[in-house]
């Protein structure tokens, strides 16, 4: 790693905490954001310097001078798809953003974005692909990522496949369950600790700018991967429908030619073994 710097983080979630804990592990000072109070005490005790933020209609103008009192800001938050609401709070979040990091001391902001802005289109697709997002958050993803990208400094878009590893094993997705569809479609997905090794090469990166993509660069299909998940995870196995219907294949194109990233486990089924 570089010099000390601080870094501010935007969500200290699934990802975002031990991303945290990993960056303080490198020397760099921590703060970080969570919207429940009762989480402070325990970023306190894991020497993450806390902040308390919100982008809910009850909180419509946040106060981000602390989160943007920084070197580089990370932005991890999931675009709240379990609400009716959070579509329109992370939309909220991102305007906000827009507004404000402009006139802070954010001199390189990393945004996790998702793969979920390509469309089934049946093709492989790389950073310099269109993307045509089908879903509800993944229009308001692609919205934010826009307008991020338009800010006046380093701006990193990752976007990243399916996310796997502790507390969420791919195994219970589809135990037990039968006649899934698509059962020869191929997979994307990107396991906890390779994003976590990604970012840390998109914060040594002096250069690094615009949109890159986190995948596995293996993609087996969903039938292999997920009955492999759930026999690991001794749980009845999913039966799948031998077909290949709409499907994609989502490739990191400019981690490995441009940061020289290597996937510690460029194949996803022994990743999945080592999980």
């Amino acid at each position: 790693m570089k010099n000390k710097k601080a870094i501010n983080l935007l969500g200290c979630g699934w990802l975002g905490y031990p991303l945290a804990l990993d960056l303080i592990s490198h020397g760099f000072i921590i703060k970080g954001s969570t919207t429940s109070p009762e989480k402070i005490p325990m970023l306190k005790a894991s020497g993450i310097d806390p902040i308390l933020v919100q982008f809910d209609q009850s909180h419509p103008d946040p106060d981000l001078t602390e989160l943007l009192d920084a070197d580089i800001l990370i932005v991890s938050v999931p675009p709240g798809r379990r609400t009716a609401e959070g579509p329109e709070n992370y939309k909220r979040m991102g305007e906000i953003l827009t507004a404000q990091i402009p006139k802070s001391n954010i001199s390189k902001l990393i945004f996790i974005s998702s793969t979920s802005v390509y469309s089934d289109g049946n093709s492989v697709l790389t950073e310099s692909s269109e993307i045509s997002p089908e879903t509800v958050s993944g229009k308001v993803i692609a919205e934010i990522e826009k307008s991020l990208l338009s800010l006046p400094i380093q701006v990193i878009v990752l976007r990243l496949a399916g996310l796997f590893g502790p507390g969420r094993s791919p195994g219970r997705f589809f135990a037990g369950k039968i006649n899934i569809p698509n059962g020869f479609a191929p997979v994307n997905m990107i396991h906890q600790e390779e994003v976590i090794a990604l970012i840390n090469a998109l914060i040594d990166s002096d250069t690094a700018k615009g949109i890159y993509i986190g995948s596995t660069p293996s993609h087996p299909t969903k039938e292999e991967f997920y009955k492999l998940a759930a026999r690991l995870d001794m749980l009845a196995e999913p039966d799948f429908i031998s077909e290949k219907l709409n499907w994609k294949i989502v490739e990191s194109e400019r981690v490995e030619k441009e940061l020289g990233f290597s996937y510690k486990f460029p194949n996803l089924m022994d990743r999945l073994i080592q999980s």
